[in-house]
């Protein structure tokens, strides 16, 4: 009995089904617009932010330390948290859900995973809490903040600070240092600092705005200030001050590389190191965030195991890397995508400079499951999982967002020649002439669109495998040796692609042999 298609048994969230994917700054969550309530619905509204998000064992752990600090427990937490990760790792996003958590207090205890946290932190109820956020890339300490809207003008991150957590009169014991341009001490924090209730402090981009305010000096002033606010906040019983120093140095000169070590000492030696990443459960936040998720359907489990059971009949020629032996579970944990799919950013892509783990990854999937979505009932494509071989590199929306996550422009001809983006590409070619079996799979495509993902796209000298193209593409039901046959018809055939003892991979050099023998 054939496999369900994939879009049969899940299905895709409505935008992507319309065909109409939100525009890949979705993923990008700015907190100062969670704040002030202009960020999209699915991080403004809490609700619908705590159903889409998938609360891994890192994020509970924070989480649940933080409920726990802020209700006045002292054990098996911290005051001060620094946040590192890779860009697009995670970090605002763990940010906007403590914010939900602490502004909502005990109304949060209706959202979904929130009882998972309440379970990790001991606690009875989420406390609720004056909240302040500040965000380095939004604040500008020379227009300032306030000023014309009844509030009073705010020019540093001290005075702005001391505003959110107690309005007018919390800011006055702070409005001549913001004068001043004069970092607070510990007695003036402890001033502005609520009596009433507890506090949370969330700070996010610090680089960007200590990069900005450098050659003013005012680098130095941030680093004070949360050096002693971080002081500070260790000696009160239910305050918490959680900050975000990016790990990655793409894009940072000298002196940013220098501030964020410096930052980072700091705050390490104050407070607690988190990693927010998740590699091991970066699947359910797909599927989470791209689908109308509740769980795995029975289908997706035969799915699972036909292709379990495919697998271990070929195992002889398969990789050796893939867990064979788990793989029912392998395929269950990835549905309805193929885990060489997934892996192939961790195997493949994690050392590209400009590669932006979960975020990155989401804003790649997102085209990728909508055109899967479109060409599944429209072109009757019935593929049981989301594979490798099936990106669509034929959309030039899609194609644009891979080469900005390879940060290699000079692709556009290798893989509209090669590969598909033409009428006329090789591989739609070869698949047009190919017997049925292998027309229908649209194997040719598929091939030469997984070698170009496990090649790295020429970015390094990372090839394609036979074994592993043939975990790629096959699947139950479809001859694994047209793999083999496929991958020799492209070589004869491809201008971009080059094979070096059964390993392939797509470049920007073009084969001008191939072309001259073929215009001859």
């Amino acid at each position: 009995m054939a496999l369900k298609p994939w879009y049969k048994v899940v299905t895709p969230r409505e935008d992507l089904r319309d065909g109409k994917p939100l525009d890949a700054s979705e993923f990008a969550v700015h907190l100062d617009k969670v704040r002030d309530g202009t960020a999209p619905n699915v991080y403004a509204r809490p609700q619908e932010f705590f159903e889409r998000t998938y609360l891994t064992n890192n994020l509970t752990t924070m989480a649940a330390e933080v409920v726990r600090r802020l209700s006045g427990e002292k054990t098996e937490t911290s005051a001060v948290f620094n946040m590192s990760t890779q860009f697009g790792g995670g970090k605002t996003h763990a940010l906007t859900l403590l914010y939900h958590l602490a502004n909502s207090g005990p109304k949060a205890t209706e959202w979904t995973g929130v009882n998972k946290i309440l379970e990790k932190s001991k606690m009875g109820s989420i406390p609720k809490a004056a909240v302040a956020v500040f965000v380095g890339t939004e604040f500008d300490s020379v227009t300032g903040r306030g000023g014309k809207d009844g509030s009073p003008l705010r020019k540093t991150p001290w005075g702005d600070i001391a505003y959110q957590l107690g309005g007018k009169e919390a800011f006055a014991v702070v409005e001549e240092h913001d004068r001043k341009f004069v970092e607070p001490k510990g007695d003036v924090i402890r001033a502005f600092l609520p009596k009433d209730k507890p506090c949370l402090i969330l700070m996010d981009e610090i680089i960007n705005y200590v990069s900005t305010y450098r050659k003013m000096g005012y680098h130095n002033s941030m680093y004070n200030f949360m050096q002693s606010l971080s002081e500070t906040i260790r000696g009160v019983n239910n305050a918490v001050m959680v900050v975000s120093i990016p790990a990655s140095e793409m894009e940072y000169t000298s002196e940013d590389g220098q501030d964020e070590q410096r930052f980072k000492k700091m705050l390490d030696r104050l407070g607690k190191a988190i990693m927010m990443s998740a590699d091991k459960e970066t699947s359910e936040i797909i599927r989470r965030r791209l689908f109308e998720w509740g769980g795995l359907p029975d289908e997706a489990r035969k799915t699972a195991a036909e292709f379990a059971e495919w697998v271990n009949d070929h195992r002889q020629q398969l990789p050796n890397t893939f867990p064979i032996d788990n793989a029912r579970e392998a395929f269950e944990a990835s549905y309805p995508f193929h885990p060489m799919l997934l892996s192939v950013f961790e195997r493949k892509w994690q050392s590209l400079p400009r590669f932006q783990r979960t975020r990155g990854i989401l804003r790649l999937l997102a085209l990728w499951v909508s055109r899967a979505y479109q060409d599944g009932y429209k072109g009757a494509h019935r593929d049981p999982l989301i594979g490798l071989g099936t990106a669509p590199l034929d959309d030039p929306m899609f194609r644009a967002a891979v080469f900005e996550q390879l940060g290699e422009e000079k692709l556009e001809g290798p893989v509209t020649t090669d590969i598909c983006g033409k009428k006329d590409s090789n591989a739609i070619r070869l698949d047009k002439e190919a017997d049925d079996a292998i027309k229908k799979s649209r194997l040719h495509q598929k091939v030469a669109t997984s070698v170009f993902f496990e090649s790295n796209g020429g970015q390094s000298r990372t090839e394609a495998t036979i074994p592993e193209l043939r975990l790629d593409v096959a699947e139950p039901g479809l001859d694994i040796g047209n793999i083999d046959t496929v991958i020799e018809a492209l070589t004869d055939s491809c201008y971009y692609l080059t094979v070096d003892k059964n390993r392939y991979r797509f470049s920007t050099k073009e084969k001008l042999n191939k072309r001259f023998a073929d215009r001859s």
